[in-house]
């Protein structure tokens, strides 16, 4: 079953209002967007905060989700992360200060002097050791993210694969297939991101790592997953990064990352047409083609 259709987007002049409304310390002088998240609303407010709304019913409960985990999370790595100053759970809304630092989404190139990948692969390598149950999760190892993947790929069979060609999509079953095949061998449940990429790795002036950001598919699962971008889309980087987490932590590592990298562009499809957003379905659908395995 697909999800239900999104609701309306509320207007930004809305947003404000609500947003006044729950902080009121907030002056909100200030309320620019920030990017075109899929599943909240991100406003930077008076060049000092960040707050976040979700934009459908999904992200209400990544949002609270967030508000309980990131304090205890913040003890336990070695980079900065977003600290939910305020704090809303009905409705669930979230603020906090802004942290310094570029995206690398916004530099010209992925800059590979500075040690910022060094400092990803420890603080990876420190996240991937938080116990669950310091942050209030509980897991479901190894099995229970197959399943999860598996109800994800289904979900892609329903909303993505109909969008394909012919060869386009046996060459994507056969893809699913040997994920599947692969994922049998065990590896170690770990609290990931699941959602690391360019435009949520903050750096500094110097190169040094200056934060990650952006929490809301944090979840016990597959550590390779957090490797995706890094070892494929910026792989001078992600092997320093991996050397500093300490290299691959079972055989299949590297294959299932490439397997996630691969997957990556399917979910920008599916939540494009999940929200009728035809740009996301049409840049996506060219990553999906670029990302297939060859025939």
């Amino acid at each position: 079953m697909s999800d239900p259709p999104a609701p309306p987007d509320r207007s930004m002049d809305e947003h404000r209002r609500v947003v006044r409304s729950l902080f009121p310390v907030l002056r909100c002088d200030t309320f620019e967007p920030v990017g075109g998240g899929w599943d909240c609303f991100t406003y930077d407010v008076d060049d000092a905060w960040i707050v976040q709304l979700p934009r459908h019913g999904k992200a209400e409960e990544t949002l609270r989700m967030q508000i309980r985990v990131l304090p205890e999370l913040g003890r336990e790595v070695s980079a900065h992360i977003p600290f939910p100053e305020l704090t809303s759970f009905e409705p669930p809304a979230m603020a906090y200060r802004k942290l310094e630092g570029t995206p690398l989404s916004d530099l010209p190139a992925t800059p590979i002097d500075g040690i910022w990948p060094e400092r990803l692969g420890r603080f990876l390598y420190d996240l991937h050791l938080v116990p669950l149950e310091f942050v209030g999760l509980r897991g479901t190892g190894p099995e229970g993210w197959r399943d999860r993947m598996r109800a994800q790929l289904d979900g892609f069979e329903e909303l993505v694969v109909p969008l394909l060609s012919p060869d386009e999509a046996a060459r994507a079953h056969s893809m699913f297939d040997r994920y599947i095949e692969d994922a049998a061998v065990r590896f170690a449940e770990s609290l990931v991101h699941a959602d690391l990429g360019p435009e949520h790795v903050l750096v500094g002036p110097s190169g040094d790592l200056s934060g990650v950001i952006d929490w809301g598919d944090a979840t016990p699962g597959d550590p390779a997953i957090d490797f995706a971008w890094l070892l494929h889309r910026a792989p001078d980087a992600g092997e320093r990064a991996l050397a500093a987490y300490g290299g691959a932590s079972d055989p299949t590592f590297r294959s299932r990352a490439a397997f996630y990298d691969a997957l990556g562009p399917w979910h920008e499809v599916h939540d494009g047409v999940w929200s009728n957003q035809p740009a996301l379905v049409e840049s996506g659908l060219r990553g999906v083609r670029e990302r297939l395995p060859r025939g």
